[in-house]
């Protein structure tokens, strides 16, 4: 779930950064903020609403609902985590990639995402742990199906037992903190990398 989340996650947000960041529209500051408060909302005051919409789709149980949520509450922060970078990387950049000969499409595969690689590997990780921690939204659609249970909701419907030992709770805790810390050092080398590449031609 957590990575399916980060995947289309960032194929929503990459266009999505970019037009705000470099187009010009009406209201593209506007936007931007809109993003951010979207995210702002807390996620008790959607659960009721969302959960009667998708009971009303046949989604109330599925993980395909549970995604769709993910997505929706991911995709707000991801855009204006990555507007914030683009924005730093210089125009002149992709104007030589125009003279070249190169499309819009190929200059934002080829040159912009390169550059973007270290705030693409932040947002990702920072949507993998929002995903992998999130338990509202489990609980409210997943809790008749404890086959579908996620990590955290497992650890929290675990607590709930009366025979279980603390020790084994606090030692699932960890586990559970296992894959971001893998994730996080195998994504160190590029959170650390700077903008080595795609100098501006002389």
């Amino acid at each position: 779930m957590s990575l399916g989340t980060v995947v289309l996650t960032l194929l929503a947000a990459v266009p999505g950064a970019y037009a705000v960041s470099r187009l010009k529209f009406f209201g593209h500051r506007q936007v931007s903020a809109l993003f951010l408060a979207v995210y702002l909302f807390p996620a008790s005051l959607l659960a009721v609403p969302l959960f009667v919409i998708f009971a009303k789709m046949g989604l109330s149980s599925s993980l395909v609902g549970l995604a769709i949520v993910y997505v929706a509450q991911t995709v707000p922060v991801a855009i204006y985590m990555l507007k914030n970078y683009l924005i730093t990387i210089p125009q002149s950049i992709e104007e030589a990639a125009a003279i070249d000969g190169a499309t819009r499409l190929q200059t934002v595969r080829k040159v912009i995402l390169p550059l973007a690689l270290p705030s693409l590997m932040a947002t990702g990780l920072y949507v993998f742990m929002i995903a992998w921690n999130e338990f509202l939204f489990a609980l409210l659609f997943l809790a008749a199906d404890p086959a579908k249970w996620t990590v955290s909701l497992g650890l929290a419907q675990l607590s709930n037992g009366v025979e279980v030992p603390k020790t084994i709770l606090m030692a699932g805790s960890v586990v559970l903190t296992i894959p971001v810390i893998l994730l996080f050092f195998a994504a160190e080398r590029m959170l650390t990398e700077g903008l080595t590449s795609g100098a501006d031609k002389s």
